[in-house]
């Protein structure tokens, strides 16, 4: 999004079940999230935060904890702070994230980068189940936020809002996605030094009886089609090329032999010998 650099930093406040911090743990290595930070949270981190962190212990092993808010500004540098709450009051407005996260333009985050070279911290603060954050909680922000519901439950578990918020956040500052295991990049093939196999693939139809006629929906163009949609490697056309030549082979010498027995054969027009070389 620019040049500033910035660091991401969820905040838990008052947390009252040690799962939901387990979960809140793995959601920000899902998003790739930096620190994540307790306020007197009112749960032991036990074994179920461990298990329901699973794969993203990384936050909850390396995270910090303080007693109260006075604790945290004397510790933290200064940073973005972003209130994630329901709660409209009459002299605070709390906006969409997803519009806020449009208007953080650069200048906005320029002013804190004149004071320090270091990244700057983005704080986003997420209150306890049962309420929220309170009003105090909300005075000490920047802004107060909502995020888009699009159903009739309005409530989020603590560990989804601030995976909506992370994921909200990436989609619009961006960010390196991590690719799914057994995801295969698409590959791109070089004209220069590979040719669609057009000849083997009409030899191979014509021998299956399949005249390839031409026009979009005959076997041939469809097969054809089919084929480069999956954007094969060079390495991939070779083994095609290979596998057409050997199923010409056997069916030259399966109509053949069918000829030759006096049975019903496929009548190419081609000339062929049970002797040709194979591939």
């Amino acid at each position: 999004m620019s040049p500033i650099q910035v660091t991401f930093n969820v905040i838990l406040v008052e947390t009252l079940y040690s799962i939901n911090i387990g979960s809140t743990s793995r959601a920000m290595t899902n998003m790739g999230a930096d620190r994540l930070i307790l306020i007197n949270p009112q749960t032991e981190v036990d074994y179920s935060a461990q298990q329901m962190a699973a794969t993203g212990q990384g936050p909850l092993q390396n995270r910090t904890v303080y007693s109260s808010w006075k604790d945290f500004f004397e510790k933290e540098p200064e940073g973005l702070r972003i209130s994630f709450t329901a709660k409209d009051g009459k002299n605070r407005q709390v906006r969409l994230w997803t519009e806020l996260l449009e208007d953080l333009k650069v200048d906005h985050l320029s002013r804190l980068a004149h004071e320090t070279m270091a990244p700057i911290p983005i704080y986003l603060i997420f209150g306890r189940e049962d309420w929220g954050l309170s009003n105090e909680d909300l005075e000490l922000s920047h802004f107060n936020v909502y995020l888009p519901i699009y159903g009739g439950n309005t409530s989020l578990n603590l560990s989804q809002a601030v995976l909506t918020s992370l994921v909200l956040l990436r989609d619009r500052w961006g960010g390196i996605i991590t690719p799914v295991e057994g995801h295969v990049p698409k590959t791109t093939v070089n004209p220069e030094t590979t040719t669609f196999p057009e000849k083997e693939l009409r030899d191979f139809l014509e021998e299956m009886g399949m005249v390839s006629e031409e026009g979009s929906h005959s076997a041939f163009s469809v097969m054809k089609r089919l084929l480069l949609e999956s954007v094969p490697t060079e390495r991939e056309f070779r083994v095609l090329v290979t596998v057409l030549k050997q199923g010409i082979r056997k069916l030259r010498e399966y109509n053949l032999l069918r000829k030759e027995k006096g049975l019903p054969f496929i009548d190419t027009g081609k000339t062929f010998s049970k002797d040709e070389p194979q591939t």
